[in-house]
Formats: structure tokens, sequence, C-alpha cells
């Protein structure tokens, strides 16, 4: 029993490897344990290098790094925010209490050496500048509060007199050419009306307008020069400025002294504009402060630069030191470590050749031949041919994977004579088959909904574009009827003329040049104004096209234009319909580079969604006669950000808002909450194709029954963060409409 247990035993490979590998385990415990010897006393050594040299490289060491991240850090206070100050502030003063602990922890591994002594005051004096710069970046943020409030104020005084001396401009205009000071009052003779002194008046408004503007200008460069030696300059032509401001203003008063006609506040505003540039603490005075503390600054930036390059090479020097010191014990550790290598070497002979014998008679004669012919075999078996022989002797686990393989064998035999591979692969040709007809026939349905979207859309706009069309036709149309008067006067004129008239019996030469000239002008008003309406048609048919160029666009303007178009819209679809607009746009945006036929359709989508929901609440709160539907006043806010890399767009409306089991599905397309006849589920899908083709996004902030925010992300340079997959391919290949979710 006992032998043929034995003999089982033997035969198993499993085994011989465990014997085998168990012989190999003791030589590997008996060459660690020669090693943990030598390893000691090469440990001693080390402990004398760790104690005396690496403390003193190590202190070196860190004295140099973190005199780099001081040095660092100090660009990182004069770029923070006031946001970002705080945090920074306190990051470095972490920094320089660390720094003053290493610079302790030096002096007492290394002692009052003049090298030490020298670091210390370099580090002194990068600490203590570094305390300047704190002081200094918290004045430039109080000058920088100051100057934006500067810059509110003249954007406050700029936004009322601009409309105000328009209106007296365009009034006094049309007085001089009509003769009525209001559509409803009689007209003056010609000769009241078309005087010289009426022309002086006209000539005076347009005069202080230009200054305002040139003034205004002024004043709000002074908050982007960027040289101390500009401002002066800037401040002359202020006061230039203002004088003819003054000139101008003395003779409108004059003129409304003697019972003319002018706005109560223009004289306030425009005394308001150059107060505000001759105040103490002026634009002026602020930025030459700011500039000089931005010299300061970048002063002791340079400074700090040198005391760090001071210092490491100063560390370098006694890291040199203690590096001699620690070759010489390196030099008796290598003796130690030759000495155990060569025993080492021995041990690791012996051990190959063990291992070369074992690999030889087990691995490859019992193992490795065999493993190789069953190989061949199962080789032989993929190729196609189950007819060859497996030797199956033996009693070993080579010889159970030789009897598994010629079970499968005769498996694989009778699989063979089945068909049932071809027939699925023909059931499956004819399901592919399938699939891309009913493909095909989606796409075609597709299209078309978006196509009829698209006309429903520009229908629908039809509306808006005819109220922006009406200011310049009105214009046309008051400077036409003045025109035909004028040209009547010029043929009575002509008359006389051809009838053999004189002077003396009434023919008046200087009036036929001054009708003609005043007939001239006229007809170039009705053409610019004729070029306004033409271009507004133009911009309602780009808006019908798909993609477009990439452009450098202004977002705000392009934001107002199209909400203004959905208004109107609104407006035209429905009588009833109100809304009050609220805007606020960054002016520091300027222009970035987008397709503006796709963001403005974005734009008209989210803008018209947001009048839909407005005016759903209102007229839920209307039909419901809620009492609160008297404090209710459909609103929509309008505003632009600039954060960081990227431009923020909200158009938020005081509407129905979107319930919460809906948020997830409102991109998906013809996915809508409208009635069937109001919307198709197309807008939000295809802007937030646009959006994402342009590398933005489009986010939601909303409380069902109160408001609905959407936010529009784009990064300041679209065209080079745009994302084109397969699916966008085929939305730029669509015309995407403005369809209403």
């Amino acid at each position: 029993m006992l032998s043929k247990l034995w003999n089982r035993i033997s035969t198993q490979i499993s085994t011989q490897l465990y014997i085998s590998f168990g012989g190999a385990v003791v030589l590997v415990i008996i060459v660690s344990l020669i090693a943990l010897f030598f390893l000691n006393q090469i440990g001693k050594i080390q402990q004398n290098v760790n104690e005396k040299n690496i403390p003193e490289m190590a202190s070196a060491f860190a004295i140099a790094q973190q005199t780099g991240m001081l040095v660092a850090a100090a660009p990182r206070l004069t770029t923070s925010t006031p946001e970002q100050f705080g945090t920074v502030a306190g990051t470095i003063d972490l920094q320089a209490d660390a720094f003053k602990t290493q610079l302790s922890a030096m002096m007492e591994d290394q002692g009052e050496n003049e090298q030490s002594q020298r670091i210390k005051s370099d580090g002194v004096a990068i600490i203590q500048n570094i305390e300047r710069i704190k002081l200094l970046v918290r004045e430039r943020f109080d000058l920088r509060k100051s100057s934006l409030n500067l810059r509110d104020e003249l954007q406050d005084i700029h936004g009322k007199i601009t409309p105000i001396m328009i209106n007296e401009i365009d009034d006094q205009m049309f007085y001089l050419m009509t003769g009525h000071r209001s559509l409803g009052e009689v007209q003056s003779p010609r000769s009241v009306h078309f005087s010289e002194s009426e022309f002086l008046i006209y000539r005076h408004l347009f005069e202080l307008r230009e200054a305002a503007v040139v003034a205004s200008q002024l004043l709000a460069t002074t908050f982007v020069v960027t040289d101390a030696a500009m401002l002066q300059p800037l401040r002359e032509r202020f006061e230039a400025a203002a004088g003819s401001i003054s000139r101008s203003l003395e003779a409108l008063e004059k003129y409304k002294q003697d019972g003319g006609n002018l706005h109560d506040q223009l004289p306030r505003i425009s005394e308001d504009l150059i107060s505000f540039g001759r105040r103490e603490n002026n634009g002026f005075d602020l930025r030459s402060r700011e500039l000089a503390v931005d010299d300061e600054l970048f002063a002791l930036l340079l400074e700090n630069q040198a005391l760090g390059i001071d210092i490491v090479a100063r560390v370098e020097s006694v890291v040199n030191d203690s590096s001699m010191a620690a070759g010489e014990m390196a030099s008796k550790a290598a003796a130690v470590t030759a000495t155990s290598t060569k025993l080492l070497l021995a041990f690791n002979i012996v051990s190959i050749s063990g291992a070369v014998l074992l690999g030889w008679l087990l691995v490859q004669r019992r193992l490795i031949r065999r493993l190789e012919r069953i190989s061949n075999q199962m080789q032989e078996m993929a190729d196609g041919n189950l007819e060859i022989t497996v030797d199956t002797r033996g009693n070993d686990e080579i010889a159970q994977l030789s009897k598994a393989l010629e079970v499968f064998r005769h498996n694989a035999l009778e699989v063979q004579r089945l068909n049932l591979v071809e027939t699925l692969a023909n059931q499956l040709q004819e399901k592919n088959e399938e699939l891309a007809h009913t493909n095909e026939e989606l796409k075609r349905a597709q299209d078309q909904i978006v196509m009829r979207e698209k006309l429903a859309a520009l229908g629908q706009l039809t509306a808006g574009v005819a109220h922006e069309i009406k200011n310049p036709m009105n214009f046309i149309m008051n400077f036409s009827e003045v025109s035909q008067e004028l040209l009547e006067e010029l043929l009575e004129e002509i008359a006389k003329l051809e009838a053999g008239g004189s002077t003396e019996e009434g023919y008046d030469p200087e009036l036929i040049e001054e009708v003609a000239e005043d007939l001239t002008g006229n007809l170039k008003r009705i053409h610019e104004h004729g070029t306004r309406a033409n271009r507004i048609i133009t911009d309602m048919l780009k808006m019908g096209r798909g993609g477009g160029d990439w452009q450098p666009t202004d977002l705000n303007a392009l934001l107002n234009q199209h909400a203004l178009l959905a208004f109107h819209s609104a407006r035209a679809s429905d009588p009833e319909f109100q809304l009050e607009i609220k805007e606020d746009y960054a002016t520091d945006i300027g222009e970035i580079m987008v397709q503006p036929q796709d963001i403005g359709r974005v734009f008209l989508n989210l803008v018209t969604n947001a009048c839909y929901a407005a005016d759903e609440k209102r007229k839920t709160l209307t039909a419901a006669d809620d009492a609160s539907k008297k404090d209710f006043q459909p609103t929509l806010s309008l505003s632009t950000r600039l954060i960081d890399d990227h431009i923020e767009i909200h158009v938020r409306d005081n509407g129905t808002g979107i319930p919460e089991s809906a948020l997830e599905r409102i991109f998906n397309p013809f996915y809508t909450t409208k009635p069937t006849d109001q919307g198709t589920g197309l807008g939000l899908s295809l802007s937030s194709d646009i959006i994402r083709q342009h590398g933005g996004e489009i986010r939601v902030e909303t409380q069902e029954g109160e408001y609905t925010d959407m936010i529009v992300v784009l990064p300041l340079d679209p065209a080079a963060n745009q994302v084109i997959d397969a699916s966008e391919g085929e939305a730029q290949g669509q015309d995407s409409t403005t369809a209403s979710s």
C-alpha cells in the first residue's frame, strides 16, 4: 500500500517541483544570512554618515528648497485676486515659518560660521521683502477697487448724457428740417426754424456731444494705461475737451435763457462729467499710484531672485564640504562590499549550476517537450485536423491534460458535422440588412422634421423683423414728405426762372441752392435708413442657414439682437404678451471667434423658451384669478460674465420653471413640455450640439414655479476647442432650427 502511494507521489510533477523549490529556498536562506552579516558592517559605516554628513546636506538642501519656494511664491502674491490673496498669503506665511525653522536648525548643525551667517541674513531679507510685497498688493487691491468704482460712475454718467444729447440733436435737426418741435405742434415759419441761430444751436449741441464723447473716452483710457508717462498727455487732452464742453454749455445756456427748448438735465450731467475728471483722487491719480506700486513690486521680485541665487550658491559650498566627508566613509563601505561580493558570487555560481541542472532534467525533459507536443497537436486541431493521434500514456498532470484533449477532439468531430454556425451567420446578415434599412428611413424622417421646424421658426421671426424694419421705414417716410415739400418749392423757383424772372421779381437763386442741399441731405438719410432695413433682412436670411464661418463676434451685441427678435416675434403672435428685459453685459469679454449664425440660433432658442415660460405663468395666474398676479411681472434677465478662461451667458426668466422629473431629458431630441402644436423638442437638443461643437456646455438651474436659468459656457477660443464627432458631424450638415423644447 505504502509502496503504491510512494510510486504515485513520485510520478507527480507537482511533488518533484515542490522538492526542487524547497532546496532552492534553503540555499537562499543561507545566502541571506551571509548577506545580513555584511550588511550589518556596511550599516555601521552608513550610520556615521547619516548622523553627521547627511543632516548637514539635508539642512542645506532644505534651505535651498525653501528659498526657491519663497522666491517662486512672491510672484503668486502679485498675481492673486482679492479672493485668492488670503489663501496665498497664508500659504506663504507657513512657508516663511518653515524657512525660519530651517534656518535655526542649520545654525545649530553648522554653528556660527561665515557661510551660515550670510545665508541667514539673505533669508531674513527675502522674508522682509515678502512682507513689503503683501502690503503693496493690498494697496493695489484698494486702488483697483477705487478704479472700478470710478469706472462704474463714468459709465453711469456716459449712459445718462448720451441719450439726452442724441435726442436733443435729433429734435433740433427735425426742427431745422420741418419746423415742428414735435408732431403735434404748429409748424414754425421757415425764416424762424431754418435760421442761422438754429443752425448754431445744432452745431453747439453736436460739438458738446463730440467733446463729451472724447472726454469719456480719455477718462476710460486712463484705467488701461500701462505707461505712467502717458497719463499727463491724457490729462491735458481731457482739460481741452472739458474746456470745449464748458464753451458749448455757455452758448446753450444763453439759448435756453432766450427762451430756447433745452433738456433740463443736460448742463448738470455735463458738469458732472467735467468734475469727475478734476476731482481729488481721480482716475489719473489712482492709475499713477497703481503703476508706481507695480514698479516697486517688480523691483522687490528682482531683489528676491538675486538673494535666492546667492543662498543657492552658498548652499552648494556647504554641500560640497559634506560630500567630501561622506566620500571617505563610502570608501570604507566599498571595501566591505567587495569582500561580501566575492562570497556571494561563489554561492551564486553554485545556485546557478543547480538551477541549470534542475531545468534540464525536470523542466526541459519532463515538462517543456511534452507540453510542446500537446501544443502542436492543439494547433493542428485548431487548423481543422481532428484525425491526429493524441499520446495519453502516463499518470501525471500532463497525461491527464492529454486525455482531456482527446475527449475534446471527439466532441469537436461531432460539432463539425453540424452546420449551426452557417445558419446563424445567415440569420445575422438578414437582421443587419433590416437594421440598415430602418436607420436610413429614420434619417430621412429626421431631416424632414428639422427642415419643417426651420421654416416654422423663420416664419415666426418675420413679425419681429417687421417691427425692427418699422423704425427705419418711419424715418424714410418722414424725410420723403419733407423732400416732397422742398421739391415743390424748387419747382416754383424753376418756373419763375423759366418765365424769365429776375431777382427783383421774386426769383431767389440762393433759395434754390438751399433747397437742393436739403434734398441731397434727405436723400442721403433715406439711403442710410434703407441700408439699415436691408441689413436687418440680410441678418434674418443668414439665420436661416446652417453652420457659417468662424468670425470674431461681440457676444453681447449678438445676444441683445436675438433677444429683441424673439421678443418682437412673441408680441406679434400674442398682442397681450408683455415682458421686462433686464440686461447686465460684461464689458471686458471683447470679441471671440465663433460661428455667429449657430450661436445666434442658440440665443434665440433660449430667449424664446424664456418668453414662453414667463408668459405661461402670467396666463396661469390670470386664469386662476390669483391675487399674486398683480405683483407678478414677467421678467427676462440677460447677463454675460468673464470667468477665468471662459465666458458665461445667463438667460434667466421668472416663469414656470422645469419639473425635476424633466431635467434629465430636456436636451433629448423630440422631448418637449409644450403642447404638440407649439414645440417639437429639437431646440435645446440642437443648441446643446452647437455649444459642444464650440467646446462649451449648457447648464440649467431651475426651481419649479419660480425661475429657470439657462447658462451657456464658452471658452475664450471656441474655434480651438471645438469638438466634432460622428453625431455632431451630421448635426452640422442639417439646419439647426429654433424649435423650443
